[in-house]
């Protein structure tokens, strides 16, 4: 892997990993009615709703990491392609 294609590595698994953080964060100050009481409904029903976009940092994270940063730099085509993907995730940043 070259040093342009780890930055974007590094770069986008950091913005991953702090979106998880977040997300955990917002997650865990509704669950524990930190945040949220003026919003209405009960803290189970906000924390549900809080909970959806942690998941979905978690999966993109998961899938960034799976299906791209795995297949870098190997042979064979999934190797040839992972690259694209990875440009695609980093070019709003560029």
């Amino acid at each position: 892997m070259n040093d342009s294609t780890q930055a974007m590595v590094d770069f986008l698994r950091e913005r991953y990993r702090t979106n998880v953080h977040t997300h955990e964060r917002l997650f865990s100050a509704f669950a524990n009615g930190q945040i949220g009481a003026d919003m209405g409904g009960t803290i189970e029903t906000r924390t549900r709703h809080a909970h959806q976009p942690l998941r979905e940092a978690e999966s993109m994270l998961e899938l960034f990491e799976h299906t791209i940063v795995a297949h870098l730099g190997t042979a064979g085509p999934m190797g040839a392609i992972a690259e694209q993907p990875l440009r695609i995730l980093a070019h709003p940043f560029l």
